[in-house]
C-alpha cells in the first residue's frame, strides 16, 4: 500500500460541518444511566411489571448494575460473552415452570440465543477454560446450562441478583452469580465474575430491571441542563456493530453490495464492498473468532468494484425530545484517489442547515498497512497471531484517537433522525472507511449565542443565561483551519470541546514571554489537550490556537430572540459547541498582565476583546495575527472584531526582528508565525514527515518534496509551498 495520499485529497480540504468528539467527552469518565443526568438513579422494575407485558416498550428491558452505574452487554470472547457496559443489551425474560427465567438477547449464532454457561468439556484445562467458565448469551439448552434463579434483595426492593445452576461438577459447578468484577480496569468495559458466595461484593452483586419505556419517561430536558450531555444511544440499534447482532439489519446499505446470513453475519469476499465483521466466515467458528470476536467493526472496501463502492449506510432514529443531539461514531477513511467518507445526520422534512449535518471522518494515519489480500482474507485458527486490518482498525478505535462527532439539531419532538455513514468518489482499490461505536447524547434545547461583529456584550445579557446551566454554544467566529489564529472567548471549554469544535489535531499556545536566552525571541508555550475534561480555554484569557477544520455549520442563517424581543440573526458559517456554561461576569476587553523584554519595546502585553471595537482600539507597533496565520507589525491603530487578541508594544517602531517560538521551536519572524517559505522547487530536500496544514501526514519519513501537488505542506514546523 503506498504510504501517501495522492491527488486532490493533498488540497487544503473544505470541511462540510465539521464536529469531531471523544466519547467522553464533556463529561468526566463516570458512566452516565442511559437518557440520564449523572445523579439520575434508577428505581427499577419488579419482574411482574414487564415479564407479560404486551408494550412493546415494557417487553424490552435492560439490566442495570447498581454498584457500577453499568448494562449488560457482550463483552470479550468470541464477541459473545457477556461485560459491563456504558450501553446496554436489550434482554426478553421468559417464566419457566420450575420458576426460574430464560434470559434472551439481540444476538444469535448458530450456537443458540439465550445466556448461560456453555457445557464444560470433558477434559476441563486452563487453555479451554474461558470457553466454559463465564456467561456467554447465544447459548441454547442442547449445549448450554441456561436455568436463571431471579431473587429480588428484599420485599419492593426492586433490586436482584441474578445466578445459574452450573451443574455438580468441579468445573465452574454450583449456583453461579452473575457479578461485576470489583477489579479496577482501564477499560470503559468491565468484565464480569461468577462466584458462589457474593457477600464481598456489595451492589456489584445487584441488578435492576429497567424498561425502554423506563428510559424514555426519564429522557427529559432537564438532564442536559448541566455539563453532561444525556445519553440518547439507547435509541439507535446495534450501534456498537457486534456480532450477529439481530438489529444488523436497521443499518440500510444503499450503493453496497452485501451477503448476510440468517445468523446476521457477513461474507468479506472481494465482490462485497459493506461488511461488518473482523475477517472470519460465519461458518469458520474456531480460535480466530475466540481471540479477536469482540473486535467486530463495519466497513466499505473498494476491492475493484467500483460500481458497488459509493453509497450510504443509514438507521433511521426516532427521537423523544426536540433539541440538540450529538451524534459520534470511532471511524476513519483512507484513499490514493478523491474518495470522501463522512459521518451524517439529517432530521427528515427539514431543509435547515443546523438539521442537516455531516462531517469528514477522520483520516487515517497509516499506523499498519493493509492490501487487498489482507481485506478479503478468511481468518481462521492458524492466523491467530496475526491480526485482520479489522482487528487492527478496532484496536485503534479503543484509544479514541479516531472519534468523529456533529452537533443536529431537531426542530420538533419525536422527528426522524437519519444517522449514518455516506461514501463519494470512490473510484481506487483500496479505498477503505471503516466504523464503530455509534452513540447518541442529547444536548438539550437551550442556546446561547456569541457573535464577532457585536459591539457590545448587551445582546449576551438579554440571552438570559444562567451559569447553572450549560447551552448548545452558537459560535460565529471567522477562522481559518491550517493556520494560526487568536482566541478569546467570554466562556470555557474542555479539551474535548475545544477539539469538537477545532479538530483532533488541533493546536493551542498562551504567550509565556520573552526567551530566557534570546532577547529578540517571544515565546508561545502549547496547552495540554489529551486530557478530555480538563478546562483549556479560561473565560477572557487570551490564546491562539491552529484547528484543523473549519465551521461546522455551512448554509443558512441562525435566529434567537433576546429578553426584549429583539432578535439576532447569524450566518453561516459558524461553530456549534455541545454543553457550554456561561461566565457569570464577562468583559468587553481585556488584558494579561504586562511582560518585560529587554528589546526596544520593554515589555509586551497581551490584550483581547470580546466585541467588534470598531474604533481603533489596536495601538501601532502591536503584534497581530491575520486572516493569513501571519504575524503582522502594525503601523496604524487598527478596529478589530470579537474574540481576538493583540501583543501590544510601548513603542510604534523598532521591533520588527522580533520572531516567535512554539515551545523553544522557531515560528519565524513577523511576516508569519510559521516562517512561511516560498517558490520552493519540487526536489527541495526536507526532513521528517510531510503534513498537509490541516494536520494530516501526507508522507511519513520523507526527504524529498517531489511528485506532491501544488499547495502547502508543513515539515518541521515550517510552511512549504510547492508551485
Amino acid at each position: 500500500m503506498q504510504n501517501f495520499i495522492k491527488s486532490k485529497r493533498l488540497r487544503i480540504m473544505k470541511l462540510n460541518f465539521v464536529l469531531a468528539a471523544l466519547l467522553a467527552a464533556i463529561f468526566p469518565t463516570k458512566a452516565l444511566a442511559q437518557g440520564q443526568d449523572s445523579e439520575y438513579k434508577w428505581v427499577g422494575n419488579s419482574i411482574a411489571d414487564f415479564i407479560n407485558s404486551s408494550e412493546e416498550d415494557m417487553k424490552t428491558v435492560y439490566l442495570y448494575n447498581v454498584g457500577t452505574g453499568k448494562y449488560l452487554n457482550i463483552g470479550s470472547n468470541w464477541g459473545t460473552s457477556v461485560s459491563a457496559y456504558n450501553v446496554g443489551m436489550p434482554i426478553i425474560l421468559t417464566a419457566q415452570e420450575n420458576g426460574t427465567y430464560l434470559i434472551q438477547g439481540n444476538l444469535t449464532t448458530s450456537d443458540g440465543q439465550y445466556l448461560g454457561f456453555p457445557n464444560p468439556p470433558s477434559n476441563p484445562t486452563e487453555t479451554n477454560k474461558s470457553d466454559w467458565d463465564r456467561v456467554y448469551c447465544d447459548r441454547k439448552s442442547g449445549n448450554s446450562n441456561l436455568n436463571w434463579t431471579i431473587h429480588e434483595t428484599g420485599d419492593g426492593s426492586k433490586t436482584y441478583t441474578l445466578y445459574c445452576y452450573n451443574g455438580s461438577g468441579a468445573a465452574m459447578g454450583g449456583n453461579r452469580y452473575m457479578v461485576v468484577s470489583n477489579e479496577a480496569s482501564s477499560s470503559n468495559r468491565l468484565d464480569l465474575v461468577y462466584p458462589t458466595d457474593i457477600s464481598s461484593y456489595g451492589q456489584n452483586a445487584q441488578w435492576k430491571f429497567i424498561t425502554l419505556r423506563d428510559m424514555k419517561n426519564a429522557f427529559k430536558a432537564q438532564f442536559a441542563s448541566n455539563e453532561a450531555p444525556a445519553d440518547a444511544t439507547f435509541l439507535i440499534k446495534d450501534q456498537d456493530m457486534n456480532r450477529s447482532n439481530k438489529d444488523a439489519g436497521l443499518w440500510v446499505a444503499e450503493g453496497f453490495s452485501y451477503s448476510m446470513n440468517s445468523s446476521y453475519s457477513f461474507l468479506q469476499d472481494a465482490q462485497y464492498t459493506y461488511y461488518v465483521g473482523m475477517g472470519q466466515r460465519p461458518d469458520s467458528n474456531d480460535d480466530y473468532q475466540r481471540q479477536y470476536g469482540s473486535y467486530w467493526i463495519g466497513s466499505i472496501r473498494n476491492l475493484g468494484q467500483d460500481t458497488h463502492a459509493n453509497g450510504t449506510l443509514t438507521q433511521a432514529v426516532t427521537t423523544l425530545k426536540k433539541g440538540w443531539y450529538r451524534v459520534s461514531c470511532d471511524g476513519f477513511y483512507h484513499t490514493n484517489g478523491e474518495m470522501v467518507s463522512s459521518l451524517f445526520a439529517y432530521v427528515e422534512g427539514s431543509s435547515a442547515g443546523q438539521s442537516n449535518v455531516s462531517t469528514e471522518l477522520n483520516l487515517f494515519n497509516e499506523e499498519f498497512s493493509y492490501d487487498a489480500e489482507a481485506l478479503a482474507k478468511v481468518y481462521k485458527a492458524a492466523d491467530a497471531s496475526t491480526q485482520s486490518p479489522y482487528v487492527k482498525a478496532a484496536k485503534l478505535f479503543e484509544t479514541g484517537g479516531y472519534n468523529n462527532s456533529i452537533l443536529v439539531y431537531v426542530p420538533e419532538d419525536g422527528k426522524v433522525l437519519n444517522i449514518g455513514i455516506r461514501v463519494k468518489d470512490s473510484a481506487d482499490e483500496l479505498d477503505w472507511t471503516t466504523f464503530d461505536n455509534f452513540q447518541l447524547k442529547y444536548c438539550g434545547d437551550n442556546d446561547m449565542v456569541l457573535d464577532e461583529t457585536q459591539t457590545s456584550l448587551d445582546y449576551l445579557t438579554k440571552q438570559g443565561l444562567s451559569s447553572n446551566n450549560a447551552y448548545t454554544l452558537i459560535l460565529k467566529r471567522t477562522i481559518t483551519s491550517g493556520l494560526w489564529n487568536s482566541i478569546t472567548l467570554p466562556v470555557a471549554l474542555t479539551a474535548a470541546q475545544f477539539k469538537t469544535a477545532f479538530g483532533d489535531q488541533a493546536s493551542l499556545a498562551k504567550l509565556k514571554g520573552q526567551d530566557e536566552n534570546i532577547p529578540t525571541r517571544i515565546d508561545f508555550e502549547s496547552v495540554d489537550l489529551t486530557e478530555d475534561a480538563t478546562i483549556v480555554i479560561e473565560p477572557n484569557q487570551l490564546y491562539i490556537m491552529r484547528p484543523t477544520r473549519n465551521a461546522n455549520v455551512t448554509d443558512g442563517n441562525y435566529t434567537k430572540t433576546l429578553t426584549d424581543h429583539s432578535i439576532i440573526t447569524i450566518n453561516a458559517p459558524y461553530f456549534t459547541i455541545n454543553n457550554v456554561v456561561p461566565e457569570t461576569s464577562p468583559t468587553e476587553t481585556f488584558k494579561e498582565d504586562s511582560k518585560p523584554t529587554t528589546t526596544e519595546a520593554n515589555n509586551i502585553q497581551f490584550c483581547g476583546t470580546q466585541v467588534y471595537q470598531q474604533t481603533a482600539i489596536v495601538p501601532v507597533g502591536s503584534y497581530v495575527l491575520g486572516n493569513n496565520g501571519m504575524w503582522y507589525h502594525t503601523k496604524s491603530a487598527l478596529s478589530i472584531k470579537g474574540f481576538r487578541c493583540w501583543i501590544a508594544t510601548n513603542v510604534a517602531a523598532g521591533a520588527k526582528d522580533l520572531t516567535f517560538t512554539l515551545d523553544g521551536e522557531d515560528q519565524g519572524s513577523v511576516t508569519g508565525i510559521e516562517g512561511m517559505q516560498t517558490n520552493i522547487f519540487t526536489d527541495q530536500k526536507t526532513s521528517g514527515g510531510v503534513y498537509s496544514v490541516n494536520g494530516q501526514l501526507v508522507r511519513r519519513d520523507s526527504s524529498s518534496l517531489e511528485g506532491l501537488p501544488k499547495g502547502i505542506y508543513i515539515v518541521g514546523n515550517k510552511k512549504y509551498v510547492v508551485k
